[in-house]
């Protein structure tokens, strides 16, 4: 008893635990140039993760985290969220560097 009791306390103590990244985490943020709140979807290339509706309020700036690639940079593809997946609305790829400020216009 106290065995299958210990074995269960050390599964979930396992489960709980995150794995680092292999090149680590980037923090850099989505800044708002235009003149009312925007809500962004963020996809990041290295870790293969998605952020949907990351809301950016007017004139204001989100933090991000995201994987790092070998270079030390994050590889992320943006676009502002929308159900619709049309021409007037693609993915936009970039490469932002540590504490770098992704102007949103």
């Amino acid at each position: 008893m106290v065995f299958a009791v210990t074995l269960i306390l050390s599964l979930i103590s396992a489960c709980s635990t995150s794995i680092e990244p292999p090149n680590g985490v980037l923090n850099w943020s989505l800044a708002n140039t235009t003149g009312s709140r925007v809500t962004i979807s963020v996809y990041d290339k290295v870790c293969n993760r998605s952020y949907l509706r990351v809301v950016v309020r007017r004139a204001r700036e989100t933090a991000m985290a995201t994987c790092a690639d070998s270079d030390g940079k994050a590889d992320v593809r943006y676009r502002r969220y929308s159900f619709k997946t049309t021409t007037d609305n693609p993915w936009l790829e970039t490469k932002m560097n540590a504490n770098q400020a992704l102007m949103i216009r």
